[in-house]
């Protein structure tokens, strides 16, 4: 097998990988190949699409694959249905299933790879109404640890499907799910914006706002400090906001809308009617590759304890972060066994910093410490498993009886531990 000597630069610029090869699959073929390569030269297999996701570099123990040569979308429109390949990004499936007046249940943006969200989760702004896009795969074509392409769906190995579903990379090559789709086409989204010297007001608002929200909202808020960058929007650059992001469907999204577009102090609303093809506005997240940690946690309640803490370090300059968010999960409906980290708590609460340098990630990885310490006192002790910026935090995005059964899978399709990247599980506990 040909591999190449230089690997690709992930989207997540803190990480730069130095595997012991890198093959560029331009097949499900292609990836066999691969995966059969690692496992007769004892390698692991890491997977590469984006990169938005990385959280460590390969290192020369890891073969990477990269599959964002691995682009096909097909919708099947009466069935509901996207078939969508490993190299796809959620911009793309939204492009291909918006003339059908369908929608997929992306991330928060959609530039993210649609496979490898889908996998880790993928809680996304209607999520309280639809669920994980993890909720929606109905079935995969993996690559196992023997090289072997399986088809699988509930009725062919139906454990695996399951571990699939929100187990992240760990068993395998994903070079193609099916997922249902939603009939969204337009939905009311934006984001709210105040001073951050008000972040207590916004918070405490939007804390009793989502106490008996109907799961038609699906939102988040907290500070955002946007840096004086190009890439910011003029009158927003170099200020720092209490944000509410938000994503309503139905008619009445504007009356549920109304309690926190009355807090006073609004200096920002870009809050409206809009089709999904622009639900990137939401948060704006941005486009171009930049370095990053995140940390996350799941708590029971926006208790006084974490808006205190929030509060105490929204000021710029207080730490080393760009933005915070507690997104609102409470009321999401779930799988039957409740077993990812995502349904332990009524707010996934998430930090992102900037990393430009190693100096920086000393700074960041002590706050990132010190924002879990901050939010203790309602935490869970769970992650969502695409929110972390630990890899040695993976096991907390699972229950512990959650976690047995993904062990026991991934014992099954994978006993050397040849998969799970940056998110990994063992094979055996």
């Amino acid at each position: 097998m040909d591999l190449l000597p230089v690997a690709p630069t992930p989207w997540n610029l803190a990480v730069t990988h130095h595997p012991a090869g890198t093959v560029v699959a331009t097949s499900a073929a292609h990836v066999q190949e691969a995966v059969r390569h690692a496992a007769a030269h004892g390698l692991r297999v890491r997977v590469h699409n984006t990169g938005h996701g990385a959280l460590r570099p390969a290192t020369g123990d890891d073969l990477l694959v990269v599959t964002s040569e691995l682009t096909g979308v097909e919708i099947d429109p009466v069935a509901g249905l996207a078939t969508v390949g490993a190299g796809v990004r959620w911009r793309d499936v939204i492009a291909a299933a918006d003339p059908h007046g369908l929608t997929p249940l992306t991330g928060s943006s959609t530039g993210v790879g649609a496979v490898g969200n889908s996998l880790g989760g993928g809680l996304g702004f209607l999520s309280r109404q639809y669920g994980l896009a993890c909720d929606a795969i109905t079935a995969a074509q993996i690559v196992t640890a023997d090289g072997t392409l399986r088809r699988v769906d509930d009725a062919s190995e139906p454990d695996l499907l399951w571990a699939l579903r929100g187990g992240g990379p760990n068993l395998g090559v994903v070079v193609e799910l099916r997922i249902k789709l939603v009939r969204e086409p337009r939905v009311y989204g934006g984001a709210l914006l105040w001073p951050v010297e008000l972040a207590r007001q916004v918070l405490t608002a939007y804390r009793d706002w989502t106490a008996d929200l109907p799961v038609s909202v699906t939102s988040a808020a907290g500070v955002l400090h946007c840096p004086d960058a190009p890439f910011v929007p003029e009158p927003m650059r170099g200020r720092s906001f209490a944000r509410v992001c938000l994503c309503a469907t139905g008619s009445d999204a504007e009356a549920l809308v109304a309690p926190m577009r009355a807090v006073p102090g609004l200096v920002g609303d870009t809050a409206g009617p809009i089709p999904f093809t622009a639900i990137d506005v939401v948060t704006q997240d941005p486009v171009e590759p930049l370095p990053i940690t995140i940390r996350g946690e799941m708590v029971a309640e926006l208790s006084d304890s974490v808006i205190d803490y929030l509060v105490e370090v929204a000021p710029r300059g207080a730490e080393p972060y760009v933005f915070t968010l507690a997104r609102h999960v409470a009321g999401m409906p779930h799988a039957d066994d409740a077993g990812l980290g995502y349904w332990q708590g009524g707010f996934a609460v998430g930090a992102v910093c900037l990393v430009p340098d190693e100096t920086a990630m000393e700074a960041v990885t002590g706050f990132g410490r010190r924002f879990s310490a901050g939010l203790a006192g309602s935490a869970t002790g769970f992650v969502p498993l695409n929110f972390m910026g630990d890899p040695e935090q993976a096991a907390r995005a699972f229950t512990p009886e959650h976690l047995r059964r993904l062990t026991e899978v991934k014992r099954r399709y994978d006993p050397d531990g040849m998969f799970g990247g940056d998110r990994s599980i063992p094979a055996k506990r």
